[in-house]
């Protein structure tokens, strides 16, 4: 199984937006189940593509396994700080390409001149806390009963890293 890790184009719109679709559908791992409409999702990736923000995709055989983007806060007092998101397709979680797709847009986001990376994430999510630990992530807090789903509450870690 070879994946290439790489920045998003254009031609990735549609198999991006169905990655999202179907990682947010398992209800586990990203804050919403609902995915946003496809033309917000295609404006997002145009609007990355010609920043040069830091998006990754995980491709095999021309399919998008995963992603991670790492995109500048907006406000003018807040332009030093990305905010990461990623997701891999649960056939392809537990192979290393999260940690590819990190790396990549770890050092893209860098390059950027920003100096705060940071990300939220489900507190019973061992396994991601323990990736973004591992790429130098720290917990600065939680927010406690962040989400409600099906029911249950569930706690949100905030982490960061910062350059130098």
């Amino acid at each position: 199984m070879s994946i290439e890790i790489r920045k998003i184009e254009d031609k990735d719109i549609s198999g991006f937006y169905d990655a999202l679709c179907t990682v947010a559908s398992e209800g586990i791992y990203l804050l919403t189940t609902n995915p946003p409409p496809y033309e917000r999702m295609e404006n997002f990736v145009r609007n990355n593509i010609e920043k040069n923000n830091s998006q990754y995709v995980a491709v095999l055989n021309d399919k998008i396994v995963g992603w991670a983007d790492i995109i500048p806060l907006e406000r003018n007092t807040m332009t030093h700080v990305g905010h990461l998101g990623m997701g891999v397709i649960a056939d392809f979680r537990g192979k290393g390409i999260g940690s590819q797709l990190l790396e990549k847009a770890i050092a893209h986001a860098w390059n950027q001149k920003l100096t705060r990376l940071e990300l939220e994430v489900f507190s019973d999510n061992q396994i991601a806390i323990e990736l973004y630990e591992k790429y130098k992530f720290e917990a600065e807090g939680v927010k406690k009963n962040a989400r409600l789903f099906e029911n249950r509450y569930q706690n949100i870690t905030i982490m960061a890293q910062y350059g130098t």
